[in-house]
């Protein structure tokens, strides 16, 4: 009952909001405002129809980084010990902001093909399917870093440094979207790149810092790690919920511009092969 009214909440919702429309409203970034409102609200009801199909439901979401955890903590902690202080919240804040980047991304691959109904239907900017994905993801992993944050506060207390926190996820979610809006545009002429893509994060995962340090490695080492700009963000976000420390703006502002330009190239490229795209999609 409560999976069929979201579904027919959703069919109400598309066929109230993409009416054939007399004068085209303004674009805002990368598509219109009405757009954004019906991406938020079908990132809502996935995520109602996720937690629906679940015993424990939303739990699920505050479970599966706590079970990353505490797989990690006991490899590293009693297979192959680790010196990091804290280690446990260490990792916690680690996999919880990986797994925000790495699910946007995965449910990116086919969220343009899962889309054919729709598609089919009505014509509609390509980019808003992974801007749903990765909508959803933001959803998810906002209630979990919630959570998290509490704890941090609890343990570290809280200090300035926090303010600058949603500028760390400003620049994440840009850098999100950007990877994959691009993925998702790519898995429309090449399918299996949806294959390339798990295996490139299950490399990137590993290279990111999740449950590593590389202070005690030679700096030009080091520099290789920090071209991984999730290394990056993850080592912003431990600097300021574990120690108190002001993020690099500069760092954040260099990533969010190339993000925000590569995502107008990639706006454009939805448009110029918007009608093709929507054959591949339908044949």
């Amino acid at each position: 009952m409560r999976a069929a009214g979201c579904i027919a909440e959703r069919k109400k919702f598309i066929l109230d909001d993409f009416e054939v429309q007399g004068t085209r409203r303004k674009q805002v970034l990368l598509i219109e405002p009405h757009l954004w409102r019906y991406a938020l609200y079908r990132a809502y009801l996935n995520l109602v129809g996720e937690a629906s199909r679940y015993y424990l439901g939303w739990l699920w979401w505050l479970l599966e980084p706590i079970a990353m955890t505490g797989v990690f903590y006991l490899v590293f902690t009693y297979i192959r010990s680790s010196n990091i202080e804290n280690f446990a919240y260490f990792l916690i804040v680690g996999i919880t902001m990986w797994l925000w980047f790495a699910n946007g991304v995965s449910n990116s691959t086919d969220s343009i093909a899962v889309s054919r109904s729709i598609i089919s239907q009505v014509r509609v900017p390509k980019l808003l399917f992974p801007i749903i994905a990765v909508s959803s993801a933001t959803l998810k992993q906002g209630f979990v870093f919630a959570i998290v944050a509490i704890l941090m506060g609890a343990i570290f207390g809280l200090n300035a440094a926090w303010f600058s926190l949603p500028v760390l996820a400003f620049t994440q979610f840009i850098m999100i979207l950007a990877v994959a809006s691009t993925v998702a545009f790519v898995c429309c002429w090449v399918r299996d790149v949806r294959f390339i893509v798990r295996s490139g994060l299950t490399l990137m995962m590993f290279c990111s810092g999740i449950f590593f340090s590389i202070e005690g490695l030679r700096p030009e080492h080091q520099e290789l790690f920090r071209l991984n700009p999730m290394f990056v963000m993850i080592e912003q976000y431990r600097l300021v919920l574990m120690h108190a420390g002001v993020p690099d703006f500069l760092w954040c502002a260099k990533v969010a511009a190339v993000g925000i330009l590569w995502l107008l190239g990639v706006r454009l490229a939805f448009e110029r092969y918007d009608v093709t795209l929507t054959r591949r999609v339908i044949d």
